[in-house]
């Protein structure tokens, strides 16, 4: 079975082909829109190791696959329906179950970049003062309404 070409291994291979046609590095990057040090790098890589492939990229590998991002979404989603007065999970909450998961402990932020990745959206909610009076808002604004004849858009300063 034949591997489908991406299209960076096209416009690498495509690089190569003008550069054995005679085209500089230069007219190459003007005709596909690149840059001139990115043709030139391609030039120069496909003829030290004649391999247009990307490298393998160092670094250590994620504890979080997809198949544990997708435990620990449905984990969180069986969470909130057990907690049905609750409107959501918090980012520490989020920590635990990471913690449970992976065995290592992640900072906030990285379980809001989770939560990201994973589809979930933040939804703050909105402050209301402790000593708010609804009866008295409502008063003042019938009390404004009586008092004051104009709207407020025909006020020009």
């Amino acid at each position: 079975m034949k591997s489908k070409k991406t299209a960076q291994l096209n416009e690498r291979e495509l690089i190569i082909k003008l550069s054995n046609d005679g085209k500089t590095c230069r007219e190459i990057a003007s005709l596909l829109g690149i840059g001139k040090s990115t043709a030139s790098y391609w030039i120069v890589r496909y003829n030290k190791t004649n391999d247009l492939k990307d490298k393998p990229r160092s670094g250590r590998p994620t504890l979080l696959t997809k198949q544990r991002l997708t435990e620990i979404s449905e984990k969180i989603k069986l969470g909130l329906r057990e907690q049905k007065d609750k409107a959501g999970i918090s980012s520490k909450e989020v920590i635990e179950i990471l913690e449970e998961v992976t065995g290592r402990k992640y900072t906030i932020r990285h379980a809001r970049r989770l939560l990201h990745k994973m589809g979930f959206s933040l939804i703050t909610p909105r402050v209301s003062h402790i000593k708010k009076d609804k009866e008295a808002q409502n008063r003042f604004r019938e009390e404004f309404k009586k008092s004051f004849k104009k709207t407020m858009w025909d006020i020009q300063s």
